[in-house]
């Protein structure tokens, strides 16, 4: 399709923005379970169209390795969430949605140390499924930490949080490091791209 990459990168903007409003301004948020449920949904949406953006940087996908990728960037994007319930050690929305801390899946360094291991073995051992979907997990926690850090900071773990992300500097960096995640992909990868199989992670295991 003519102009994706552009039309993808403008709805991530409008994503992150009107996606806040609604979540953290509009009526919805009076419920905790409506702005919880609408804050996930976000998280997904920008985990999904992150990457498209990513992926409309190469025509040489088939329609199952995007669909592969998406649905597995989407997913993660919102399950980082889920240690909302570890932290409270509770389902009880009341108290999932009061947590202080922040719970191991929000923590930037470790993502960091995990992809880039991730990567390092990927490429030495020329495993390009688990390189591939490896980009999709940076993606994933990326986009999700960036918009949580413009109201708290990104944990660095030992160091502590960084400062909240400026707002426009926020939905700016979740525009556009797709596409330089998709560069730095394009020249590193080990070997020609290859169909998405994730079974690959269970042989990794």
């Amino acid at each position: 399709m003519k102009h994706a990459r552009e039309i993808v990168t403008l709805l991530i903007a409008f994503t992150a923005f009107f996606g806040d409003h609604v979540v953290f301004q509009s009526k919805l948020s009076n419920s905790k379970l409506l702005k919880a449920l609408a804050d996930s949904a976000v998280h997904g949406i920008l985990g999904c169209l992150s990457a498209l953006a990513f992926l409309s940087n190469d025509t040489n996908y088939s329609t199952q390795t995007l669909m592969y990728n998406v649905m597995f960037c989407t997913l993660i994007s919102c399950l980082i969430d889920v240690d909302h319930i570890f932290v409270a050690k509770s389902f009880s929305l009341q108290d999932i949605t009061n947590t202080k801390s922040r719970g191991f899946l929000h923590c930037t360094s470790l993502w960091l140390f995990v992809t880039v291991s991730l990567l390092t073995y990927s490429y030495i051992a020329k495993k390009v499924n688990i390189f591939s979907m490896t980009w999709m997990l940076i993606l994933a926690f990326s986009s999700h930490h960036i918009r949580d850090g413009n109201r708290r900071g990104l944990w660095m773990y030992p160091f502590g949080h960084t400062p909240p992300i400026p707002k426009y500097l926020y939905i700016g960096l979740t525009m556009f490091l797709p596409h330089l995640l998709a560069v730095i992909y394009r020249v590193t990868k080990p070997t020609r791209h290859t169909v998405l199989d994730y079974s690959d992670v269970v042989t990794l295991i």
